[in-house]
């Protein structure tokens, strides 16, 4: 029995959803490992002001567009302690977008270092 189309077309990977997953990797990438780690006490929460405070409105209303989003897909399978660390950790990788989208390039901007797809032989 062949499998409907639909399920087969889940079972693909698409390039909205590499997109996403990229997206999401590189805003782990960008937030400190300490951070991830670190416990949060309500003593502590009070004393520092959270990720979010720091941010702009924009940025605010972009962090609960991703966070909304992340809530549409998987909010079912979360407990509310997720998905607070999950508002956290979305705030916290948004500062580091800023200062990336700050750095102004030219398109004539060239990178930092060059792709080689092989070793240039030695003597030659």
């Amino acid at each position: 029995m062949k499998n409907p189309p639909d399920r087969d077309r889940n079972k693909t990977i698409t390039r909205r959803s590499f997109a996403v997953g990229a997206a999401a990797a590189a805003t782990a990438a960008l937030i400190p490992s300490t951070a991830l780690t670190q416990s949060t006490t309500p003593e502590a929460a009070h004393q520092q002001p959270s990720a979010m405070e720091k941010l702009s409105l924009q940025s605010r209303a972009e962090v609960e567009m991703k966070v909304s989003e992340i809530f549409r897909k998987y909010g079912s399978r979360l407990n509310d302690e997720q998905k607070a660390d999950i508002r956290r950790i979305m705030a916290e990788g948004q500062e580091g977008l800023e200062k990336m989208r700050a750095f102004a390039l030219q398109n004539s901007d060239q990178p930092a270092t060059v792709f080689r797809t092989y070793r240039e032989r030695q003597g030659s």
